[in-house]
């Protein structure tokens, strides 16, 4: 029998960005998270829930755009942290030291606000991006970026806000992080080997990129992020039953990890639908009346991109690395969500 654990809503410890007031994460009252002895933690619910309702509302703690042609493309998010809405190129405003295109913030006030956390990952993208997608992939560069922001977004809230992390079970900001799924015994040792290359390449701590942690934990850090990261879409994902015309999800224009939503667990029969918001916040949305003590699930993929089982079961093999055991329910070694 799984061990239910009942969660009361924190108040977060979120990068806190000069001139930028941040919208407080939402947590439904009647969500919990309980602990299964197969699949880990997950969401449940303690009571009813009716359709439409919102169950959570998390902000990313880290976030990258993930376009293309990034100079040229209105679909770029403002690299501000508080902001993450799309910044279209005729009013953006470029990093003053042209690390990439790919960072930009919507206006100086936003570009002012992110001098800290940009501050630390902009050498270090001046230095590298170029060579790692050149001699590696772009994948291997969103992977390290996402890493990168990740450190950025630590940094910020060791040396800027000195707030204590939480001892609840609801773990917000750093704590939310390591208390993610993932490790190097989760992922093939070919694939472990190239992610410890790619550390002791491009992410030892260094005058260039400051993190101060031991290249086993920044490894570490990947397999966690490779477990839990969100592509991020301009639809929602997960309806079920599918809609007739079908209509998907759209492409895609971000990844970003979350400390709480990364909790769900993956269904093809989901009563969650998620999808992020204008803020890059992720929002879990019932898709039908939940009854107490029901998990609550998403789906990993686009449904209308596989619409038999078949299928499914075949690309969860393939892309999510899941054992199936019965017709709806299966268990992930490990996965991978990210931007593809």
């Amino acid at each position: 029998m799984s061990e239910v654990v009942y969660i009361t809503t924190e108040p977060s410890d979120r990068i806190q960005v000069k001139g930028i007031t941040q919208t407080p994460d939402l947590i439904h009252p009647q969500l919990i998270e309980s602990v299964d002895a197969i699949k880990g933690r997950q969401f449940r619910v303690s009571g009813p829930i009716p359709k439409g309702a919102c169950l959570l509302i998390d902000s990313p703690y880290a976030i990258i755009p993930v376009v293309d042609e990034p100079a040229h493309n209105d679909n770029l998010i403002c690299s501000n942290p508080a902001c993450n809405r799309q910044a279209p190129r005729h009013i953006r405003t470029p990093c003053p030291n042209a690390c990439i295109p790919d960072v930009t913030w919507c206006d100086s006030t936003c570009r002012d606000a992110d001098s800290l956390r940009h501050g630390f990952e902009c050498a270090w993208l001046k230095r590298y991006a170029g060579t790692i997608r050149s001699k590696w992939s772009e994948y291997d560069f969103g992977m390290l970026w996402v890493i990168v922001r990740l450190l950025a977004a630590r940094h910020c809230q060791l040396h800027e806000v000195g707030v204590a992390e939480s001892t609840g079970h609801w773990k917000p900001g750093w704590s939310g992080i390591e208390s993610l799924c993932g490790s190097e015994e989760t992922w093939p040792h070919d694939k472990v080997r190239s992610w410890s290359v790619l550390v002791k390449k491009y992410l030892r701590s260094s005058p260039a990129l400051p993190h101060e942690m031991t290249a086993d934990r920044v490894l570490h850090l990947i397999c966690q992020e490779e477990a839990n990261s969100f592509g991020l879409y301009p639809r929602e994902t997960g309806h079920f039953p599918v809609p007739n015309p079908p209509v998907d999800r759209g492409e895609q224009f971000a990844a970003a990890v979350y400390p709480t939503a990364a909790m769900a667990n993956h269904s093809c029969l989901p009563n969650i639908i998620h999808k992020a918001d204008d803020k890059g916040r992720m929002v879990f949305t019932a898709s039908r009346d939940i009854y107490p003590g029901e998990e609550c699930c998403i789906s990993y993929f686009d449904l209308t991109q596989y619409s038999d089982l078949t299928s499914r079961r075949e690309h969860l093999r393939k892309s999510f690395r899941f054992v199936y055991l019965k017709e709806t329910y299966y268990i992930a070694l490990y996965h991978n969500t990210t931007y593809d």
